[in-house]
């Protein structure tokens, strides 16, 4: 299959035609210049199918389907050489804005905090920030009585080694709770416990309360959060209103302790739904699922008809977890694509209800037992391509290690991790490796109309950059006018290639048509 549309490369600056019939639109990236076209959107079509079984996902992946990128491609035109780049419109897009330096994250289960040549693997990857997690039961057994051992132990070998901690609030000790995932009933003890822990931790700059709190299968799933329920704790409220508020004292003791300090909502599963909340059309109709859709609904909408007093917030950051098998139920729904669309839907509840708060993946992933390490790899490259394509705060992977063979089933078949069950690095780390160093403080500038794939610019450094792959097994070209281009496969492997040289698909002297499979490229040009 051939590909009309060009993104174009002149004078070291990357272009891009916006329409592959007509008369090409080229969008300069002067990379002393904002880009003077509007951002366009994906010319991918969302697609319409949904999984034929039931998601499986819990509070971790389970040994669901392999999580699948694939769109299917529409037939381009008829084969025609398209004609020159006219000139583009005024400026009309906003300056990039770099990501942040912290963008790229991984989940420890105490692999990079207790081991140092594990913790040396992923410093060398790229990972800044890592997700781990206090417990507040262990810390606090009996009331009013701090100790703090196993939370240095978590805490301390992140910061002196100037990696940023996500760290999740969790287990509630029986004194304060019913539940060890639920509604706290002393909230002025809860507070204490607050500011006594961002106090002892002042370089700590993120905090999340539980993970998935809107988990609703409590007794039945014991782990991270859980009012998805209805009232657990008996108090003649809401659980999901239970959570607001305490979501409100956690947020005012951390920013009357470290005003530094971010609260991140607990990471909503949002998916997986069970079958008393699952919306009209949703995958399998929530038979298996554990978690209440209604509870993100209902959490904002309990957070705008209860406005705070002026300079106070319910939470910073919104967290939320993602995993390719539900991308194509959100498609469906807001349009966009993969983590974009789910991220959209987020957007949009929040919008609907005149809130705004920037979004944070607390966990994603891809099982190399299922999808290969060839796919897991692909999958690393493009779920943190279009985190950062849509403005996603920070993207944490799931998990740096593989689970080992001896776990307890089913986790001793999920093989998400960059290494393997010996520490010895997967090819998805190298794919890992490469995106942190391609793209780590890159400003995304625009998605680029690719037919039967996908294409993201970015700016670095006074740099441009694309990165682009075809949607299905079957390759697509794309041509860049110019001498010479700079081309890094998703493993880190560098090439030049040369106009005229046996990889130009394309015999037109100042232009260069490279063929694009699946997995992702990194297209540059020489300064």
């Amino acid at each position: 299959m051939r590909f009309r549309l060009i993104p174009i490369l002149v004078l070291g600056a990357l272009v891009a035609a916006t329409n592959a019939c007509a008369s090409p639109t080229p969008i300069p990236l002067n990379p002393t210049a904002v880009p003077t076209a509007p951002a366009v959107a994906l010319a991918t079509t969302p697609p319409t199918r949904v999984p034929t079984v039931p998601p499986t996902e819990n509070s971790l992946p389970t040994n669901a389907p392999a999580p699948t990128d694939a769109i299917e491609p529409t037939e381009p035109p008829a084969s025609t050489e398209p004609p020159p780049p006219t000139e583009a419109p005024s400026p009309t897009v906003p300056p990039a804005v770099p990501a942040s330096p912290d963008f790229f994250g991984a989940s420890t289960y105490g692999e990079i905090i207790h081991n140092d040549q594990v913790r040396a693997l992923a410093i060398v990857a790229g990972v800044r920030m890592v997700r781990t997690s206090v417990d507040w039961a262990n810390i606090e057994k009996n009331k009013g009585e701090f100790k703090w051992g196993g939370a240095d132990g978590a805490l301390k070998p992140l910061l002196e080694n100037n990696l940023v901690p996500l760290v999740l609030i969790l287990n509630n000790p029986e004194w304060a709770s019913n539940t060890p995932c639920g509604p706290v009933n002393d909230l002025l003890a809860f507070d204490e416990f607050m500011r006594a822990l961002v106090g002892r931790y002042r370089n700590v700059k993120y905090w999340a309360l539980y993970n998935e709190p809107d988990n609703s299968k409590y007794p039945a799933q014991v782990g991270g959060g859980c009012f998805g329920g209805a009232d657990l704790n008996g108090n003649g409220k809401p659980d999901t209103q239970d959570y607001a508020e305490q979501l409100h004292v956690a947020w005012r003791a951390i920013h009357q302790t470290n005003p530094d300090a971010v609260l991140v909502t607990g990471a909503l599963a949002f998916d997986n739904f069970d079958e008393a909340s699952a919306p009209p059309g949703y995958p399998g109709g929530g038979n298996g699922g554990s978690f209440n859709y209604n509870f993100t609904h209902d959490l904002i909408a309990y957070m705008q008809a209860n406005p705070l007093p002026d300079g106070e917030k319910y939470f910073d950051t919104l967290a939320f977890n993602f995993y390719s098998i539900y991308g194509p139920y959100w498609e469906s729904q807001v349009g966009n694509v993969n983590v974009g669309a789910k991220a959209a839907m987020l957007r949009k509840i929040m919008n609907d209800a005149g809130m705004d708060a920037p979004l944070l993946v607390s966990e994603t992933g891809s099982d190399s037992g299922g999808a290969g390490n060839e796919g897991q790899s692909q999958n690393v490259v493009k779920l943190f391509t279009r985190g950062l394509a849509n403005h996603l705060t920070h993207m944490v992977w799931w998990t740096f290690q593989d689970f080992p063979d001896s776990a307890p089933p089913p986790s001793n078949l999920w093989k998400y991790g960059l290494i393997d069950q010996n520490q010895n690095p997967k090819p998805s780390y190298a794919a890992y490796q490469t995106i942190t160093r391609q793209l780590s403080g890159a400003a995304f500038s625009q998605a680029l109309q690719v037919q039967g794939g996908e294409g993201y610019l970015f700016t670095r450094d006074n740099q441009s950059k694309v990165v682009v792959w075809s949607a299905s097994d079957s390759p697509i070209t794309i041509a860049f006018a110019g001498k010479t281009l700079h081309v890094t496969d998703m493993y880190g492997a560098e090439r030049v290639v040369n106009d005229g040289s046996a990889e130009d698909n394309d015999q037109t002297d100042g232009r260069i048509t490279l063929a694009v499979t699946k997995s992702p490229i990194y297209v540059e040009a020489p300064r």
